[in-house]
């Protein structure tokens, strides 16, 4: 898993606070950083963040992405 974020970002930091705890191993990439994870969203048709990669997937609704985490975790 791993989910995609940027430094000012409300939703992000709530998003990164789950993921903590919810204690999955989660690869947190910061867009601001990044160059290559954007070109990678862009390419998927991604254009907000937070977005989380589950296999493959792209998840951009925050609900969903903590609803897959717990799955992950149950």
């Amino acid at each position: 898993m791993k989910l995609y974020t940027k430094t000012v970002c409300p939703k992000c930091l709530w998003i990164k606070s789950e993921v903590q705890r919810s204690g999955l191993a989660v690869e947190i990439v910061n867009l601001d950083h990044d160059t290559a994870a954007q070109e990678r969203l862009a390419e998927a048709g991604i254009r907000s963040v937070p977005a989380m990669e589950v296999d493959g997937q792209f998840l951009v609704d925050p609900n969903e992405m903590i609803k897959r985490m717990e799955r992950k975790n149950g």
